[in-house]
């Protein structure tokens, strides 16, 4: 009979072994999809950028039933998933994204960079959400998914000119805003503005100096000005998301 001791060792370096071959495998996948990434946002970078480009991403509304008031950052997210035929709807989402409080017990506000401030449905009061969140919760439903948030508007024209619609943060207006605030979170001081929103950019057509949108108030490839729009996306931080495979 085996000393009990030497059984109970044995079991722990096989399981052991057996997770450091998962991690180590999980590590082998995670990074070959980074380089998969890197490899096709080099050739992106590479190609020519063309004229205008328009895709055919459903449109959902957040207003539609059961509304989400201030959902516009999932129902945007909502459409792009959509359009890589993910079936998941706006409430889905509402449901699984991280929240964190409108406002703490001591005063402090919820940072969006954390989660999504507030009631996402409007039940109560909320802001939104930026795109950290949205990264992690679109990569639930969908693998490469690129964010090339702190990027220059010109990324976000690569990205669309190779195949790509981008999730993005914008504002009510698709132009400037002078409606920022200075809020304290547990994570220190941020500027937020309730002008915020979020719309799936569709296209563009660089000799129009036009952008197209899906708007979750109910438009379409909504037509707005490329350089008023690119403003509020510096403004908000240049914030935005693709999905870096082929329709």
């Amino acid at each position: 009979m085996k000393h009990p001791v030497r059984l109970m060792v044995t079991l722990i370096i096989t399981l052991l072994a057996v997770a450091g071959l998962l991690f180590y495998r999980q590590q082998q996948d995670n990074t070959a999809q980074n380089n998969t990434n890197r490899e096709n946002q080099a050739t992106q970078q590479n190609a020519p950028v063309k004229g205008h480009v328009k895709y055919n991403v459903p449109l959902i509304d957040q207003m539609s039933s059961p509304a989400l008031y201030n959902g516009c950052e999932v129902t945007s997210l909502a459409m792009l998933l959509q359009y890589y035929g993910k079936d998941v709807s706006k409430n889905d989402l509402a449901d699984a994204i991280k929240t964190v409080p409108l406002t703490y017990d001591d005063g402090d506000h919820g940072n969006p960079n954390v989660g999504f401030v507030g009631s996402v449905s409007g039940d109560t009061p909320g802001l939104g959400v930026y795109h950290g969140p949205i990264r992690k919760l679109a990569k639930h439903y969908i693998g490469n998914v690129t964010d090339i948030s702190g990027s220059n508007f010109s990324a976000v024209i690569r990205a669309l000119s190779s195949g790509h619609p981008v999730w993005t943060i914008t504002t009510a207006t698709f132009a400037k805003v002078e409606d920022f605030e200075e809020w304290s979170t547990p994570q220190g001081d941020i500027k937020v503005t309730y002008s915020q929103h979020s719309v799936v950019i569709t296209g563009y057509n660089k000799a129009k100096r036009l952008i197209y949108i899906n708007n979750p108030y109910g438009q379409k490839n909504e037509a707005v000005d490329w350089d008023d729009f690119a403003a509020a996306y510096k403004q908000m931080g240049q914030q935005a998301i693709y999905i870096n495979q082929d329709k």
